[in-house]
């Protein structure tokens, strides 16, 4: 009893050191979506040493904070490397749920976020991170009994964590069997994936399985084309189960570092509409010297437009008054913009809210609401909010 009083005090003195008025949002949410990501570290403060009751009072409580903000939309990391949060056949227990990847799960969080986004009219989108097994290099620290263990060979340690290697069938029908299992069993409202591909451009990484393969295909083509193919089998298995589930991904808003880099062509994916909504992560500020949001925002809705697929706009609330180390080399406007400044992410929602093609906006992340270093820019993003969405509202 204890243990419970002092967990719930001490989550209310997290929330109560953000002084943000409260919003209302009568809108529905499938007209304009204001979304926040949680992160699997931030939803491991809501799993690590609470028992069922206590996890689901506090997502309760915490899920009716976010729709008087203003939230329609939850965005929960279920699947952060090789693990989940939810009751999977594919897939060990998350190491985040409660310490040990492959330990108990007395109870099923994803199942209770969903009847809770149920409740209180938020949808509700199951982030997954596809490709990356661990966050760290041993092997001897994943469950012995996983895919990955066992399939070490379809794996590669890259910078100190643990990757599937995407050009296995394998390993893309188990990707496509996970989506599947969360489809069938869960009440969601989308898949959606984050920016991690490859993880490298070595020519290292996969030698032995390009060496395989006999086609004509550059290795960049070929990366590519794995990608593409595990894009494709996701995105229909999605819908041949249910068409109504969205596919989404967030990519990096760099589209040429995407398709070289990542090996992701998202230019492909939109116009071959293999996923219903793309939604860039454009963490950039105003004086950016190389993506400057707005030419970065203008050119996403040209990529967009006429394609069937939705546009929304990652925005960095985790940048609020900091230094933003990769804005410049050189440009001290550009690279204090987020520290001397605490109106960013307002002025990037008002900016987007004009644009007919882009249908809403990400917060990332939900931690960030509750720091005190951003206290002033999350008071100004909310009131932003509700500016928003009483003109998304008016007839």
């Amino acid at each position: 009893m204890k243990k419970t009083i002092a967990l719930i005090f001490i989550f209310c003195l997290m929330l109560s050191s953000c002084s943000a008025p409260e919003l209302t949002n009568d809108e529905s949410p499938t007209k304009y979506r204001i979304a926040v990501w949680i992160a699997y570290y931030e939803l491991q403060k809501f799993t690590q040493g609470n028992n069922e009751e206590i996890f689901t009072d506090l997502v309760d409580e915490e899920f009716k904070r976010l729709k008087k903000y203003g939230f329609n939309t939850i965005t929960v990391q279920v699947r952060p490397c090789a693990d989940a949060f939810y009751k999977s056949n594919y897939f060990p227990v998350s190491e985040y749920f409660n310490g040990i990847q492959g330990g108990e799960m007395p109870y099923d969080p994803l199942e209770i976020m969903c009847s809770l986004a149920d409740k209180h009219g938020f949808q509700i989108e199951a982030w997954i991170n596809p490709y990356r097994v661990s966050q760290g290099d041993d092997y001897d620290k994943l469950d012995k009994n996983s895919f990955a263990v066992i399939n070490k060979n379809m794996t590669k340690a890259v910078d100190n964590k643990i990757y599937f290697n995407p050009a296995y069938d394998e390993v893309k029908q188990l990707i496509v069997d996970g989506v599947r299992e969360i489809v069938e069993n869960y009440s969601i409202d989308a898949i959606h994936f984050d920016d991690y591909f490859y993880p490298t451009t070595s020519a290292d990484f996969d030698k032995k399985e390009y060496k395989k393969y006999k086609g004509d295909l550059s290795l960049a083509d070929w990366r590519r084309d794995n990608v593409n193919d595990m894009i494709q089998k996701v995105s229909n298995v999605i819908k041949s189960i249910n068409p109504n589930i969205k596919f989404g991904i967030s990519p990096a808003a760099d589209v040429e570092r995407d398709r070289e880099e990542l090996y992701a062509d998202v230019e492909l994916w939109i116009k071959n509409n293999y996923i219903d909504y793309i939604c860039p992560q454009i963490y950039y500020g105003f004086k950016n010297n190389s993506m400057p949001f707005i030419q970065t925002v203008k050119k996403w809705v040209s990529l967009c437009r006429d394609s069937g697929v939705d546009l929304f706009i990652g925005l960095a609330l985790y940048k609020s008054n900091t230094k933003d180390e990769y804005a410049s080399s050189y440009d001290k406007n550009a690279f204090n913009e987020f520290k001397n400044n605490n109106n960013i992410i307002a002025r990037q929602i008002i900016y987007i809210s004009k644009i007919n093609e882009i249908k809403g906006y990400y917060i990332f992340s939900h931690s960030n609401l509750y720091d005190k270093k951003s206290k002033d820019e999350v008071s100004n993003m909310l009131n932003a909010m509700q500016s928003n969405n009483q003109a998304q509202n008016q007839p």
